[in-house]
């Protein structure tokens, strides 16, 4: 891996100059308008881009984008004065992707499965002898 600053990189290709200087627009519009919301409604939404004057947010939700919605102009206006070529808002919801089923990572040996069930059998705590049957469920064939 390298040390070198990505500056180091960005100014080595016009491109990738220009891509760095537009994802840092973009970051900064986006920490501007989350600024002029209210309470914690900035964590639920982000900027994704500006279209010929529309300013466009992605939703994480659609309560979210609703509120985004209602306050429109007072928050595109005063970007507007801030200096962003902005005139509209357009709020788009950005469904979250499920969750992916976790596989089981890790299995006992049949002799774990015995030395666990002598235990579970001869341990007196009630809380742990009940901790050690459900292991022994979730692991036996």
């Amino acid at each position: 891996m390298s040390s070198h600053p990505l500056s180091h990189f960005t100014g080595k290709d016009k491109q990738l100059a220009d891509l760095t200087a537009a994802a840092q627009a973009i970051l900064q519009l986006d920490r501007a308008f989350k600024r002029l919301l209210p309470g914690r409604l900035g964590e639920q939404c982000q900027v994704a881009c500006v279209r010929g004057g529309e300013l466009v947010v992605f939703a994480h939700n659609s309560t979210v984008a609703a509120r985004l919605r209602l306050l429109g102009n007072s928050v595109v206006a005063p970007l507007a004065r801030q200096g962003y070529p902005l005139t509209s808002l357009r709020v788009k919801v950005l469904p979250t992707p499920p969750k992916p089923v976790r596989q089981k990572s890790f299995s006992l040996s049949r002799a774990g499965i015995d030395a666990f069930s002598r235990a579970a059998d001869e341990v007196g705590n009630p809380v742990v002898k009940q901790a050690l049957q459900r292991l022994l469920r979730h692991h036996k064939p």
